[in-house]
């Protein structure tokens, strides 16, 4: 089954885009190209797909470029990462409710330029590049998927300034205890997405949870094994990423994006970023599947 999975074409053209960024950093000695959620968004549409983000694939491009660019531009004011950093948060998840955005990968593209201080566009622009692929991609698969019929549903207003709220608070507490290990970009894209999830419950945690903290720990171990070569990290880290989420029987694109964390932040490629991917996964979840319990006997009422 794994084989198989790693064999398919699908997974051969996802696995082909990430190299070819990896790649791309490394000839023009430009580590910005680097952004760690590609890996996850073209897993999410080509490997395990995710409907609603197939349903419409010009947000898979013009949502996340847009972010990129509004977070880069945060840059250029006179205040620190912290103020930014949720000033960015609080932007993007208006413009994402204005324009009835339902791709959570938007918020790592807005808030990761802002916490690694990138001051030039070439992260925007590589971003822009990037998620242009996956977006025909996505046309390609939205036509060739047997997609969930009816009307999508959109999110409560009340349930995204919770979150918003909720994110706020994480990376507040990340920065006033200088744990940088708990800011972790893609797990705040999976967090948005599942509380909003009427389906979320507290059984779909564990098999989640380790993936992702397996992921970061195997993540930084090929990383200090082959120092340097962030090719070939990148490669390894993707390939053993896909095999968990197979063993595991829980296809979370987003630990691809956590996979290739350690190659671009001295932090995160530090043995406390497993337990900073665990205990922000496993803590965010617990609220987001206690929320939803709450939600759903409010409904019953």
């Amino acid at each position: 089954m794994i084989w198989n999975t790693l064999l398919s074409k699908r997974f051969l053209s996802a696995y082909l885009l990430v190299i070819l960024m990896l790649v791309a950093a490394v000839v023009l000695q430009q580590k910005d190209i680097l952004f760690p959620e590609i890996a996850g968004m073209v897993v999410g549409v080509l490997v395990f797909p995710v409907a609603h983000w197939i349903k419409k694939p010009v947000h898979l491009w013009l949502a996340p470029t847009i972010g990129a660019f509004i977070g880069t531009a945060l840059n250029g004011l006179s205040l620190s990462a912290q103020p930014k950093i949720l000033l960015g948060l609080v932007i993007i998840v208006i413009l994402m409710h204005i324009f009835r955005v339902n791709f959570g990968p938007t918020i790592p593209a807005t808030l990761l330029p802002i916490f690694l201080g990138l001051h030039d566009y070439v992260f925007a622009t590589t971003t822009a590049i990037f998620t242009f692929v996956i977006m025909l991609a996505a046309f390609r698969m939205r036509n060739s998927e047997k997609l969930p019929d009816g009307p999508e549903k959109f999110r409560k207003k009340t349930d995204t300034v919770l979150i918003t709220i909720i994110l706020a608070l994480w990376i507040g507490l990340a920065f006033a205890t200088n744990l940088e290990v708990i800011v972790v970009p893609p797990v705040f894209a999976l967090i948005f997405e599942l509380f909003h999830t009427e389906g979320f419950k507290w059984k779909l945690i564990p098999a989640r949870v380790g993936v992702l903290t397996i992921t970061a720990i195997l993540s930084v171990g090929v990383l200090h094994l082959l120092a340097g070569s962030i090719i070939w990290v990148g490669a390894i880290n993707v390939l053993i990423t896909l095999i968990l989420c197979k063993l595991f029987k829980a296809p979370v694109p987003v630990a691809f994006g956590v996979s290739l964390m350690p190659l671009i932040f001295p932090a995160w490629g530090t043995w406390a970023f497993p337990v900073g991917v665990f205990v922000t996964t496993g803590v965010l979840m617990c609220i987001c599947a206690a929320y939803r319990q709450f939600r759903s006997r409010q409904g019953a009422v």
